[in-house]
């Protein structure tokens, strides 16, 4: 008797490789995205993605949890939010997942990141 061999299912979406599974964009100088963290001082963000975003380390240990506000830009007021380090790198940048988020504010981390995008995409269409 002979058995079928089960087909390996495709998978519609691939994680990329790396510490965070989103596409990463990074801030202009002129539009920081702050971040303070409770007990800390404010830094500007490195960079940002749906699930996580990266700021210098100042003293906090891989696998803590930190109270926080983010604030993306001029327009939008600064949210609450937790930030969980994952890990701290050989630049000594945290590398950060964001937690306790409302809908609402997952949205506006979301749309940044898209508008982002979008401005990173028009600035290498005009260069060519």
């Amino acid at each position: 008797m002979f058995w079928k061999k089960k087909q390996e299912e495709k998978k519609m979406f691939e994680v990329p490789e790396g510490d965070r599974g989103s596409y990463r964009v990074y801030p202009t100088d002129d539009e920081p995205i702050l971040i303070k963290i409770k007990g800390g001082k404010t830094s500007k963000a490195v960079d940002i993605c749906a699930g996580g975003i990266s700021f210098p380390n100042d003293n906090y240990d891989k696998g803590s949890t930190h109270d926080c506000k983010i604030k993306l830009s001029r327009d939008v007021e600064p949210f609450a939010a937790k930030v969980i380090i994952h890990k701290i790198d050989d630049t000594d940048v945290c590398r950060c997942s964001i937690a306790d988020t409302t809908d609402e504010q997952d949205d506006m981390v979301h749309h940044y990141v898209m508008e982002r995008q979008k401005e990173d995409i028009k600035s290498k269409k005009t260069k060519f």
